[in-house]
């Protein structure tokens, strides 16, 4: 892939004995991309791992082409983090804090940056307001903004909206989209929290057990897992089902309403056959269309198939 960022290869990692990661491939190209998985899987090993803060037991780790250890000094001038659980200095103002940053990075003009910042993550207008009294949302709208203040090529989001309220996640990922668009930064998302991802996400990477289970562009799993799925609206939903269920090309069905939802096996036949055998019952079929799959729903059906 010849625009990947991140890539690692075969990476292993144990914890006593535990098996954190268990021969890991992880492709990440540029732009938004999720890292999804359960808590415990691994995710943050990986991020630990390509930040240059564990060294790996065996296999390869590198980002923008350079080794995750030997070159971890370059790899974090290059890449802002957001932590799952970053400290902050709670007496500290939001300004006072993203200029102290600032000068860590190095950066030129430190109070400039930090109300620049401070505006692009819609923080300005509290930037002498004591951290302490931040909401979650607030907090981790400074988390970004001090993952970013270096001027990153990438940033690394460790559950950024573990632990926000809905409308909370809606906002920080739409911050996160707009500095994709309006500054080229790219992102790699580790989260368990699946259903705004995909509004944001190009690129998602399952991770189970400590092993990569699949990884794509988020259009390609959607046509991969959604493939088999179409939706019946018909006038008897009840009856056509009974019928339906005694061909040999469907899986499973299930009826929601006025329409069943049949997973297949055999899509030609599928197609072939319904208008035979709704006229043989008389029910008619007012519509018929591929059901595509969320992003949970794939995830779901990912665990499900390596879970046997």
């Amino acid at each position: 892939m010849s625009t990947r960022i991140v890539y690692t290869k075969d990476l292993f990692k144990l914890f006593g004995n535990v098996v954190a990661l268990d021969g890991l491939n992880l492709e990440v190209p540029k732009g938004i991309c999720g890292f999804i998985g359960p808590n415990g899987s691994g995710k943050t090993t990986t991020i630990n791992i390509l930040l240059g803060l564990v060294r790996p037991d065996s296999g390869e780790a590198y980002v923008f082409g350079l080794d995750c250890w030997r070159n971890s000094y370059e790899i974090k001038r290059r890449v802002g983090v957001l932590h799952e659980n970053l400290g902050y200095p709670m007496s500290f103002s939001a300004q006072r804090f993203l200029e102290y940053v600032a000068r860590i990075y190095n950066v030129d003009k430190p109070r400039e940056r930090a109300l620049e910042m401070l505006k692009l993550v819609g923080l300005y207008d509290v930037r002498d307001r004591a951290i302490k009294g931040f909401s979650a949302g607030m907090l981790q709208r400074l988390g970004l903004a001090q993952a970013l203040i270096g001027d990153p090529e990438l940033v690394i989001l460790d559950e950024p909206t573990a632990n926000l309220d809905p409308s909370a996640r809606l906002m920080f990922l739409e911050k996160v989209k707009e500095f994709h668009r309006d500054h080229g930064v790219n992102f790699l998302i580790s989260t368990h929290i699946l259903p705004e991802l995909e509004k944001v996400c190009s690129w998602v990477s399952i991770i189970m057990n400590g092993v990569i289970v699949d990884q794509g562009y988020l259009s390609d799993l959607v046509s991969k897992y959604s493939a088999n799925i179409y939706v019946v609206e018909t006038s008897d939903p009840r009856l056509l089902a009974k019928e339906l269920e005694k061909t040999g090309f469907i899986k499973d069905l299930w009826i929601e309403g006025d329409k069943i939802y049949c997973k297949i096996s055999d899509l030609d036949s599928f197609q072939r056959d319904l208008p035979v055998i709704a006229s043989k019952i008389n029910v008619s079929i007012k519509n018929l269309q591929p059901q595509y799959s969320s992003l949970e729903e794939i995830y779901r059906e990912v665990v499900k198939e390596n879970e046997k």
